[in-house]
């Protein structure tokens, strides 16, 4: 199991912007509003002018690209009984020969009936001018991870997780008491002599590597013994990792 540590890098060029293009980038924020305000209201009318034709509109929950029609065609749809509100705040923009980039960071509310489910990320906007206005060519976003909220459990109920597993091609899972909390050490981290990722609780099987990874969910058998784990990884992969030795009964069953 690496270190459950994962960063977000991004890397811009800083340069100075006379007056004049400080104008643009603030119209180029405005446009940036705007195409939320029109996705709120379902105004594709009002949308389709702040696109360009060649928009791709990178989704951050799956990596997958729209293109303007599809985008407007999304928009078109709104769900019954679903408000829309986005707030942008932090912003930057920086304009140059006709070409806007503007990098806010993004909260998306969305309230279903009184039920209300909050997501936030990073985005960066390109723009670009066409026929004197500022249009949206490129945008991209970036989840910020919140950390989950933990529970407390005794040292009884953990001892149960203790034990390695094995993620196939020697990379095992070495779970264990460290400083009176759980820990895993991968046989990488060991080889290296990394201390291994903390492991909170979230419920009675599930746990949260430092509380910024993929959450683990321990796996049981009809005995309620634990057999092993899963755990999904950034871009949806599972990873699996049965528990060695999980078949053997325990010491007072032999």
């Amino acid at each position: 199991m690496k270190r459950r540590e994962y960063f977000v890098t991004a890397i811009g060029l800083l340069f100075a912007t006379p007056p004049a293009a400080a104008q643009h980038s603030a119209s180029a924020v405005t446009t940036a509003r705007e195409i939320y305000a029109t996705i709120s209201r379902a105004d594709t009318l009002a949308l389709r002018a702040l696109l360009s034709t060649e928009l791709r509109w990178i989704l951050g929950s799956s990596g997958a690209v729209a293109t303007k029609q599809q985008l407007l065609g999304a928009a078109s749809r709104p769900i019954p009984d679903v408000r829309l509100e986005y707030q942008l705040d932090s912003v930057e923009a920086l304009e140059r020969g006709g070409v806007a980039t503007v990098d806010y960071l993004l909260t998306n509310r969305r309230t279903f009936r009184e039920y209300q489910t909050v997501f936030t990320s990073r985005a960066s906007d390109t723009f670009i001018q066409e026929n004197g206005r500022w249009r949206l060519i490129r945008h991209a976003q970036t989840w910020v991870v919140h950390p989950p909220d933990t529970t407390s459990m005794d040292s009884l109920h953990l001892a149960a997780f203790v034990g390695r597993y094995d993620r196939g091609h020697g990379y095992i899972d070495d779970v264990h008491f460290q400083d009176g909390h759980l820990v895993a050490q991968s046989s990488y981290e060991a080889l290296i002599g990394a201390p291994g990722a903390h492991l909170y609780p979230v419920s009675q099987n599930t746990f949260s590597p430092e509380r910024s990874a993929p959450m683990i969910v321990f796996e049981r058998d009809a005995r309620a013994r634990v057999i092993g784990y899963v755990q999904q990884q950034p871009d949806g992969t599972i990873a699996r990792a049965p528990r060695l030795g999980a078949n053997e009964p325990p010491p007072n069953e032999r």
